[in-house]
């Protein structure tokens, strides 16, 4: 990785070098349309990689946790968060880059301090999965007007 173009290796030793360099804590790994996108947790980052021009992308994800899992809603304008730490809950970055909060724990409530794992859309999109990580439990949500999570 030089700052715009990334390259693949065969070697184990160099490829976690460069994990432990550059995206330490990856988790979170989704693909559409030629492009993969990836979290690195430890330094709040969202990669997008080309992978036919070889070339990437990388921007801070805009909340203070760390982000964790990643999932794509179906027309491509949103990419949907869990986090690690912080206020637990579900978080989507839109393509002009803003972020907001899809849903969040109460603070002080049951699942404060717990982790959100496991994000999920439905084949049509029109359902959202995740799932508190120490509570043991998931969840389905839908959109008050039927539409699908874009």
């Amino acid at each position: 990785m030089d700052g715009t173009t990334f390259e693949w290796t065969g070697s184990e030793e160099a490829g976690r070098e460069s994990a432990r360099r550059y995206f330490a804590g990856a988790e979170g790994i989704s693909y559409r349309d030629g492009t993969l996108y990836f979290i690195a947790k430890v330094s709040q980052l969202l990669y997008s990689l080309d992978l036919d021009s070889m070339t990437y992308e990388v921007e801070r994800t805009g909340f203070p946790a760390q982000p964790d899992q990643i999932a794509l809603g179906k027309y491509g304008r949103y990419i949907y968060f869990c986090e690690d730490g912080g206020t637990p809950g579900v978080y989507a970055r839109d393509v002009d880059g803003s972020y907001e909060t899809v849903f969040s724990a109460i603070r002080g409530g049951c699942y404060d301090g717990d982790e959100t794992v496991g994000i999920a859309l439905s084949p049509d999109s029109k359902r959202l999965y995740a799932g508190y990580q120490d509570a043991g439990i998931l969840m389905e949500f839908t959109r008050d007007d039927g539409l699908a999570f874009e």
